[in-house]
């Protein structure tokens, strides 16, 4: 029996067993059955990583006797570079797989495991502790074996986790200062620092140590790299994942590496506080959230995603001839993956290998033609389906946070989520169908009264009671024909198209109860479509989207040979315009119309089109409509206007310039007719040949002779 013992360290569904540097004097024999007794404790079928870097010198007998541990239980060997040699002479064959570290060996033999799946239940612990040996052997098993040390009498020690799957977020609070040494974790490590300092903090191949205070976060360790430093009386967290989880959240088939352990900016190391924030605090720190496995991969994915936006990396680079296939078919085989598998963790790698592209060329795709990300477009498609379930289901049977949570979406996230891209609550969809939709007269602008058939039985006592209330309205309003009047006044009075279309889109926005943009689209003569006026950058991309595309409602009810009102209630069930459509429900828009622009007289083409956007399905109504055709007409009466006025303008100019060139010729022929004694038509043709002999215009010449002439009389 020996004394040896080597403790197994789980990571996801792999164990490493570390070898302790102090096996000099210790027989191969005893290292060979300390190994069987930790790997007796691993279920059968684990991966095994034997990690051997911290062992030198390793002898020949010791060599043979791991290699034949590592073939019996198909192991992974981690040597360090003296180590190899010898494991050279014992295996020559290379029958026995070997890995440059720890993180290399658990993403497979070079290349990347299975997809994070998460399955278990959430784990959470306290650890309450002032005994320096209690909290050694605490943080040995929580984290990876060390030795820590204190002068200090009273070693006062919190710590609190929730772990689900490789997946942790801790919070430590130490009382004292304690010295470590810690080996590899074989895990991200990320460290945000609240109170206190961390000091000295030597890692293994970085050039110096490092200080951490207060509102630093950071890397604090590369996977596998062992490292060592002082904690000074400080609080901070601690979250961990697998590094698996980064190569497929950049969507390549190798282990990514951190280059630097600070993140690029304060803005990207604020974006990651709030990802790990979201992780403690919305899935794992919620009962029956972080039992969920979509919403466990969901985040987790999320937190690795903010990882490599904050700190730079080896998978940064964009490999070659991917651009070539990021074309329309692989982004039609990728929408279909998803939108058959949104009840499932995918990720990335998955959609790409449906999409039979590489990661990268499936993220150019969405990029190119939809202006998002593979996982963007995920999220709103599964953010649909919760919206689908909640309209359908019966409040007294189901909740938001049941239905948010099987689309892998945390409560509070979820309403967030679901409010900015549709106006509204969940709990408002869900309950829609038994309260009453109340509202109060006067809270759109004066075109929508004016266009409603008929008021709401009921209005006159809501108005009653609106009275006081913060927004309403503390007199009469005026009648609709007053409302139009005043309308119709702003836009004739305009003193420019875009004074003019940028009126009614605003009017257009405040009108169309469903609105949440509004643009108005124009023809060039040359064919072109652009956008003249718009309420929001929102609608100025998805106008873009369309002219790049020559689909969608504002580009049909634009051309002449098409109808002039083009309507779609749920673009996610459209299929005129796949492409539009696809974008359009990326950006968070959902429905939309559009109605002509009417020619302007004297034109024989329409001017252009008019269109609302709306982030509701079903939200634009037949009395929208109205409106908006009312308003294009208007906008195009208004455009007529401005147009005759700036011609009218123009004539006023030039002829005030043909009569100021007549004065001025006519003078010029008075002086050589008094001077010279010619006649009017001799006159005339001695300025034109001056004219053209100087290449002069023949007004310049009469200028300069009526101007100059009493220099010419003393001459």
């Amino acid at each position: 029996m020996t004394d040896l013992k080597i403790t197994p360290r789980q990571f996801g569904d792999a164990v490493v067993l570390t070898l302790p540097d102090r096996l000099a004097t210790t027989h191969s024999a005893e290292i060979v059955e300390a190994l069987h007794a930790a790997g007796r404790a691993v279920a059968p079928g684990t991966r095994i990583v034997v990690d051997l870097r911290g062992v030198s010198p390793v002898s020949a007998p010791l060599a043979r006797a791991l290699v034949s541990f590592a073939r019996e239980r198909d192991c992974v060997l981690v040597p360090d570079q003296a180590t190899t040699a010898v494991l050279d002479s014992a295996d020559p064959g290379a029958a026995v797989r070997r890995a440059a570290s720890p993180a290399e060996a658990l993403a497979g033999s070079g290349g990347v495991r299975q997809s994070f799946a998460a399955s278990g239940a959430v784990r959470s612990l306290a650890f309450d502790s002032d005994d320096l040996t209690r909290t050694e052997a605490f943080l040995s098993s929580a984290y990876a074996p060390m030795r820590i040390g204190s002068e200090a009498d009273h070693a006062g020690t919190h710590i609190s986790r929730h772990e689900v799957d490789g997946l942790s977020a801790d919070q430590l609070a130490l009382s004292f200062e304690m010295s470590y040494a810690v080996e590899p974790l074989g895990t991200i490590c990320l460290c945000d620092v609240e109170s206190g300092t961390i000091e000295d903090h030597r890692v293994e191949g970085w050039p110096e140590a490092e200080t951490f205070g207060p509102g630093d976060l950071v890397s604090f360790s590369p996977p596998d790299r062992p490292y060592t430093g002082r904690i000074a009386r400080a609080e901070y967290s601690i979250t961990m994942f697998d590094p698996v989880l980064l190569s497929q959240a950049a969507g390549v088939d190798r282990p990514v590496r951190l280059l630097d352990h600070r993140p690029v900016d304060a803005s990207a190391a604020q974006h990651l506080r709030s990802a790990v924030a979201h992780l403690r605090d919305d899935v794992l720190g919620v009962p029956g959230v972080g039992e969920n496995p979509l919403a466990v991969a969901t985040v987790a994915r999320y937190l690795a995603v903010a990882v490599l936006n904050a700190f730079p990396h080896t998978a940064s680079a964009e490999r070659r001839g991917d651009g070539l296939d990021a074309h329309s078919q692989t982004l039609r085989r990728a929408i279909s993956f998803i939108e058959a598998h949104l009840h499932r963790p995918i990720g990335v790698a998955e959609i790409a290998a449906a999409a039979r592209v590489s990661a990268r060329a499936v993220q150019l795709a969405f990029r190119r033609h939809l202006g998002t990300t593979p996982m963007a477009y995920l999220r709103r498609a599964r953010l649909d389906r919760a919206r689908a379930e909640l309209r359908a289901a019966v409040p007294e049977q189901d909740t938001v946070a049941r239905i948010a949570a099987r689309w892998g979406y945390a409560p509070s996230v979820f309403a967030a989520h679901y409010r900015a891209a549709y106006g509204e609550s969940p709990s408002a969809t869900l309950h829609r169908g038994t309260a009453e939709h109340i509202r109060f007269p006067g809270s759109r602008s004066f075109v929508r009264t004016a266009i409603e058939p008929k008021s709401e039985p009921g209005d006159e006592e809501r108005t009653l009671v609106t009275a006081g209330l913060p927004g309403a309205p503390d007199r009469a309003q005026p009648d609709a024909a007053d409302r139009f009047e005043q309308l119709s006044g702003m836009l004739l009075s305009a003193n420019s198209v875009a004074d003019v279309l940028r009126q009614v889109v605003e009017a257009t926005a405040a009108a169309v109860a469903g609105a949440d943009w509004a643009s108005v689209t124009v023809l060039g003569s040359d064919g072109r479509f652009s956008t003249a006026a718009r309420t929001g950058k929102t609608a100025a991309e998805l106008d873009r989207i369309q002219y790049r595309d020559g689909e969608g409602p504002c580009v049909e009810a634009a051309r002449a040979d098409s109808p002039s009102y083009v309507a779609s209630a749920d673009l996610a069930a459209e299929t005129r315009w796949p492409r539009f459509t696809a974008a359009a429900r990326a950006l968070g828009c959902r429905a939309a119309f559009s109605t002509e622009l009417p020619a302007v007289p004297g034109s024989d083409r329409v001017a252009g089109s008019l269109t609302v956007y709306s982030r509701r399905p079903d939200s634009l109504a037949e009395t929208d409509r109205r409106i908006a055709l009312l308003l294009a007409t208007h906008a195009s009466l208004a455009l007529a206007n401005t147009h005759l006025r700036k011609t009218a303008e123009l004539r006023r100019a030039e002829f005030r310039r043909a009569v100021d060139t007549r004065d001025v010729i006519g003078q010029a022929k008075g002086i050589l007719m008094n001077r010279e004694g010619f006649t009017a038509d001799e006159a005339f043709d001695l300025l034109r040949r001056t004219s053209q002999d100087l290449n002069v215009k023949l007004v310049e010449v009469a200028r300069t002779l009526t101007d100059r002439h009493g220099e010419l009389e003393q001459g």
